[in-house]
């Protein structure tokens, strides 16, 4: 045992009471060791301080605890776990899949019945359990505002949806607000879709499962960008919106024509756009022009 405290400056970690631990501090030590699961370099010198603020002690003394522990090895100017390392990496990311896939049910409850504020505050509650307060799968931290946008797609009448049944409009935007409330976007298998969308969906050229993903992205960056351009026409620090193109390759001629240009607020040209011949439908997004106080006057 004395010989195990000098070698560890105290008791060998139990990678398997790690792994399952609800202490932030014994996750975080494991989530850090999942992280190296295939070759990576430490982390940047910021992230490495906002790791050390959850660790039991700091980042670098926790990489050399590994490495003395036999979980962490450097090749190449690169760390990686090592064989006896990775069966606590599974156990972890195991029981972290379990978990997200007990919220997902919860949240699309709650999106189902219209309760985008339920529904958000699931999610903050997933998040908060992980090590870092952040999940690897979600988007950034959701701003206050973040339910009632979620709300709008679940309510919106758009010509986007023309000439789609209403089961197909309903089913779509309950794609497009689950994603858009975790701030993630992933792309469903034919069979997790309806036959009924699927055949409505048909006459698009894309395969169906890019199809209905690209049409529920096109929701919520709708939604978005109304929320963009509604916040510069009321505030007083932005007269310009720059419209930019979420992807450069194969832009039809209509969105070529308008990426990167900026107009005068009142001016914008309203998205989506209806000329827009892309195969994946118009992805252009507005981009306020902040101006400094020298620049403005």
């Amino acid at each position: 045992m004395s010989f195990l405290k000098k070698l560890f400056g105290g008791a060998a970690l139990d990678g398997s009471k790690l792994a399952a631990s609800t202490d932030k501090a014994e996750m975080a030590q494991i989530e850090l060791l999942a992280h190296f699961a295939t070759p990576n370099a430490l982390h940047s010198d910021g992230d490495q301080t906002r790791w050390s603020r959850i660790l039991p002690q700091p980042y670098a003394e926790t990489i050399k605890l590994f490495e003395k522990q036999g979980w962490l090895q450097l090749s190449g100017g690169k760390y990686q776990a090592t064989a006896s390392a990775q069966p606590f990496v599974e156990q972890y990311r195991k029981r972290q899949a379990a978990d997200k896939s007990a919220v997902l049910p919860k949240v699309r409850k709650a999106l189902q019945g219209k309760d985008t504020s339920e529904a958000l505050e699931l999610r903050r509650a997933y998040e908060a359990r992980q090590p870092l307060g952040i999940a690897d799968w979600t988007g950034p931290e959701p701003q206050l505002s973040h339910s009632a946008l979620t709300r709008r797609i679940l309510f919106m009448q758009h010509w986007l949806l023309d000439g789609l049944s209403k089961e197909s409009v309903e089913w779509l935007k309950l794609y497009a607000a689950e994603q858009h409330l975790w701030g993630a976007n992933w792309k469903l298998k034919p069979e997790e879709i309806p036959d009924s969308v699927q055949t409505e969906l048909a006459g698009s050229g894309l395969p169906v499962s890019e199809a209905a993903y690209w049409k529920a992205y096109q929701m919520a960056l709708y939604v978005d960008n109304h929320e963009t351009w509604q916040r510069c026409k009321g505030g007083d620090h932005v007269r310009r919106i720059e419209i930019k193109a979420l992807q450069t390759e194969n832009l039809c001629p209509a969105c070529a024509a308008l990426n990167g240009k900026d107009f005068l607020v009142a001016r914008t040209p309203e998205l989506p756009l209806k000329e827009c011949t892309c195969p994946q439908g118009c992805l252009l997004r507005y981009e306020p022009v902040l101006e400094s106080y020298e620049t403005a006057n």
